[in-house]
Order: C-alpha cells, then structure tokens, then sequence
C-alpha cells in the first residue's frame, strides 16, 4: 500500500512543475500557490482484485430501486476503480481550480487553456502519466491515454485502469468527479432497449388520428388536445432556431431537406446539420427524423404531418447511435452537441429526446454549458419497460439545468412506457385512451405516409415546438418569461408531484406572450 507522503510529495512536485510561467501563454499563468491540493482525508487505494461486474450491477440496481437515482459521484473508490476495467476503460476526470467551489454556474466562462485552469489541466496529465508509467512497459506518453481533451469545458477523458492513478485523482480537491464513461451494466433489468424508436411503428394508420388542413397536410390528433391549431392564428415559429440533438436524420425525407421551406413554410427559415459522431448527420435511424418533423416540419402540400413550428428553422446533430446514451463515445458527443449549440447565438431552444437513467456528469457538463448561454433546454424523461417502472427521471432530463418533458394519455395518466417524477415540468398527450400503438404522429425516414411515434420522445419534440410558438411572438423574451408564460398558461395553477404543469395550452401562452 502506497504512502499518503509519497503522494504528497509527487503532488507537491507537479504543482512546482506546473506552475512554471509558460512565454506563449496570453493569459495570467497561476504561476503563485499550489496547483493540486490533495483532500484532508485522502482514502488509500483499493486492495486485491476489482469488483466483478454483478456485484457493481447489484449497487447500481439497488441504489436504483432505493433512491430511483443513479450517479457515479457517489460511490466510492473501489467502486469507481472497479467499474474502470470494464468496457472500453474510459475514464472522465472533471477538473477546477482550487478557488472555485461550484463551477456549475460559470462553466460557460471557463477558459481551460489559460491561467489556472491550465496550469492544474497539464498537473492532471503530468500525475496521471507519472502514475501508469511507474508500472507501464513499455511506457506511454499522454497522446497515448487521452481519449478526449476537451477545449472548452474542464473535462480530460482518459483511457485508464491504473488503480494508483484512479486514487491520487479520487484524493485531490480539484477533481471534481470521476466517471467510468464506458461502463455499462450486464444485468438485464438495469439496461434500456438502444434500438428503441430507431426502427419506427409498423402500426398501421388510423384515420381517426389526425384531420386534413390547408394546404393538404395532416394535423396530429394531439395537437388540438394542445390547442396548437388555435395557436397558429397568431403564431408559427418564425423567427426561432430549434436544435434537435439525435441519433442522426434521415437524407431521404426530402420534408427535412429540399423541401422543408414546402408549403405554408416557405420563407426565410433554414434547415442545417452537424455531427458530434460518426462521420455525417445522416443514418438510418428514424428517431432524429421524426423528432425534428414534430418540432418544425413543413405545414406541407404533400400529404404528410405537419410540424408544430412550421415556420422555425431547424438545427440537427447527429450526436449519438439511439436513443439509449449507454456508450461513452455517445455521452461525449451529446456533450459535444450542446457546447455548439450553445455556442450559437441565433438559437434559442435544444430538443434531446436521448437519455440514460444513469447519472452523468459529463453530460451535466454540457447542459449547464448551454443552459447558462441562454438556452432553453427541453429533455425526454425516459421511456422503457413496465418491469423498468422503478427508474425514475433518466437524465440528462432529470438535471435542473433541463426541463424534464413526459408524455401522458388522452385522460392524463403516465402513457406506458414513460417515466414521470419531480423533475418533470410539462405532459404532452401521446396516447389514444385503450390502445397504447396509437400514439402521436411524424414523418417517415422517406415518403410522406405518417408513422406513430410515442413516449416520452415526441412529447419533447411537441414541447419544443410549442415553446418556439410562444417564443416568436415576441423574440426578445428571455427564457425565463417564455418558462413563465407556458405555465402559467398551462393544466395545473401550481407544479404536481409527477406531471409538472401538465399539458400546456399553446393558444392560451400565445396570446399571454403578446402582452409581455
């Protein structure tokens, strides 16, 4: 077992090292003081083998079924160390500087390749290649272990086991967390079906399910049961970028592509597309496709649905392989996706219909980043199965930088197979009373037959569209007065235990906001 001194002393080193003024730097360099600061009670590192795989899933499961929650920073070392050899070993290590308490606030300012904040950036890398190479043959470079050094936000993935390296970060003041990026649970019941919604409803078309408007699209049946028709009267989105943030779009719905300004939708609104995965925006997974159809596609002449911002321009990010964010090359691009989308001025609104019922905070990262730039950042609650119903909000909905969206029935029960909880703020209607396949409806990955789309997902997509409604009637209003108007418009006078303010009223918020 390694001294506590021994560490100090290496820690005590680095800082001396790291501190150095570097000549390039245009930023004061935090050339006075210690850089690293090891913890009042460090803890020593884990002794014998790592914990298998079944006994971290029976924690996980456990503190699931206790708490309804789950996040990495709470468990311990050995539990942290553990969950590290598994999977593809990577290992997210959020840093600060020693001055700062809660970075949540201020993460958006943070300039990590400058001053302090690089000074402990390049400690972290000096301790955690020191620490491998004093066991490593041959030995590794930090090129050789960095999965990811992010530019923006204060976060180092790396490719690591190692248990001494794992316990001096887990013992110093600015590692914020630790996070097994990669692990993902063996046990059955702990894991969400990733192929989910990818494939799309093969449920055949009811022609109770939606109403025929000019210029010859369709209406969702849902979309009354929100007043959304009464609400383009006055409004319909222009004005307003809504980013849908998904596992990719279809390059074959000409709706999302060439024809997006069809219709009533001609003018001046944009459709663009980025990646934080893979190697284009588009796949063949139907999800991201009709996501984006339900919050801003064409008021069309072909037959097919209509968005609810129908004059919203569209910004999508291919930022993840499904809906489920199980693999760490997924959380990072999520992450990724709302840096940029944060970093774009002329957008107001984020739609994630993705999720984990696992904590991450790489993922708290990259919401508060875009929440503190002013963005509105709506998340899908969860949607699984019934033997699942114990999960509670999934994250990143369940983060309070995130307005939590759920999807209910024609008679306002939890549809069934979303997941409902304190964090939720509104419903949306997503099932016909007595037949759970007759859910909300979208466009197709091609030809414009609509296709029912459910849960938890499409209420989000609804929800942003509404939000992109009451939003362009008055540009200038902040984020907060949007939030107030659609609550204060919405089922319940006050927040309820599961369902938020339940459905809102988007005729109702669109005539409140013309007052403001």
């Amino acid at each position: 077992m390694k001294k506590i001194v021994l560490a100090f002393a290496t820690l005590f080193v680095i800082s001396i090292v790291s501190c150095q003024k570097n000549e390039n730097e245009s930023a004061e360099p935090a050339s006075q003081g210690e850089v690293l600061r090891l913890k009042q009670n460090p803890v020593d590192e884990p002794i014998g083998t790592p914990l298998s795989q079944i006994v971290i899933d029976k924690k996980i499961k456990n503190t699931l079924e206790t708490t309804h929650d789950f996040n990495w920073e709470n468990m311990n070392l050995t539990y942290l160390w553990s969950a590290a050899q598994y999977g593809n070993h990577a290992v997210a290590v959020g840093y600060k500087t020693l001055d700062i308490t809660n970075i949540d606030p201020i993460i958006h300012q943070v300039k990590v390749r400058e001053g302090k904040f690089k000074a402990v950036h390049d400690a972290i890398i000096s301790l955690v290649v020191t620490e491998v190479n004093k066991t490593a043959e041959p030995k590794i470079t930090a090129a050789d272990i960095i999965i990811e050094d992010d530019a923006v936000l204060p976060i180092i993935t790396f490719n690591l086991t190692d248990r001494a390296a794992i316990t001096r970060l887990y013992n110093l003041e600015n590692v914020r967390y630790i996070e097994p990026l990669d692990y993902n649970p063996q046990d059955v019941e702990l894991r969400m079906e990733s192929s989910s919604g990818c494939s799309g409803s093969s449920y055949a078309l009811n022609a109770a399910d939606y109403t025929t408007t000019t210029p010859g699209c369709f209406v969702p049946w849902n979309y009354n049961n929100l007043n959304i028709p009464a609400a383009w009267n006055t409004a319909q989105g222009a004005g307003i970028k809504i980013g849908v943030i998904d596992a990719g779009i279809s390059s074959t719905q000409s709706l999302l592509g060439s024809q997006f300004t069809n219709g009533l939708s001609a003018g001046n609104r944009t459709i663009t597309t980025d990646y934080t995965t893979g190697s284009s925006a588009y796949t063949t997974c139907a999800h991201g496709t009709s996501m984006s159809g339900l919050a801003a596609g064409p008021r069309n002449n072909q037959n097919a649905t209509t968005g609810v911002a129908y004059q919203a321009s569209l910004h999508f990010i291919h930022a993840c392989d499904d809906v489920v964010l199980d693999a760490s090359s997924e959380r990072t691009g999520v992450k990724n996706a709302c840096i940029r989308m944060g970093d774009m001025p002329d957008l107001q609104i984020i739609s994630m219909s993705v999720g984990t019922p696992f904590g991450s905070s790489v993922l708290k990262d990259g919401v508060n980043y875009a929440y503190n730039k002013g963005k509105m950042v709506l998340a899908a609650a969860g949607t699984s199965f019934s033997w699942t119903s114990w999960w509670g909000v999934i994250y990143p909905a369940a983060y309070s930088s995130c307005y939590a969206i759920t999807g209910v029935n024609e008679s306002g029960s939890t549809c069934a197979d979303c997941h409902d909880g304190s964090q939720v703020k509104f419903t949306i209607p997503m099932e016909r009373n007595g037949n759970t396949s007759r859910n909300s409806l979208s466009l197709p990955l091609s030809n414009t037959t609509p296709s029912y789309i459910g849960g938890s997902s499409a209420a989000t997509a609804t929800m942003a569209g509404i939000a992109a409604l009451v939003w362009s009637v008055k540009p200038s209003l902040t984020r907060q007065q949007v939030y107030d108007i659609l609550k204060n418009t919405a089922q319940y006078t006050s927040s309820t235990s599961s369902h938020g303010y339940g459905n809102p009223n988007a005729s109702a918020a669109v005539a409140l906001a013309l007052t403001y």
